[in-house]
């Protein structure tokens, strides 16, 4: 995932792997499920992920699946202790 720290730069706060990869559990048709949280998110950098998980897709033939978030959205998540948070903070690899 080099190529999304390039392109959000110095924004990155953390990035995850989570869901059956982080699981151990993936299957041949299993995707690649990624949180990457910023500390500000613009739709520019929504719409780049998205072109390199495209890219990713037709280049070595896997699904990625970004989520992309940023700080303030991810601590409402935990405040809250939504599912999603605690998918991650049980399951997830800080990458």
């Amino acid at each position: 995932m080099n190529e999304s720290r390039d392109a959000l730069r110095d924004n990155v706060a953390e990035e995850y792997l989570f869901g059956s990869y982080a699981a151990k559990k993936q299957t041949p048709l299993s995707d690649i499920d990624i949180l990457i949280i910023v500390r500000s998110l613009t739709p520019a950098m929504q719409s780049r992920l998205s072109g390199l998980a495209s890219e990713y897709a037709l280049k070595y033939d896997i699904c990625i699946s970004p989520i992309l978030t940023d700080i303030g959205i991810y601590e409402k998540n935990r405040k809250f202790n939504t599912l999603f948070y605690q998918e991650i903070s049980r399951n997830g690899i800080r990458l």
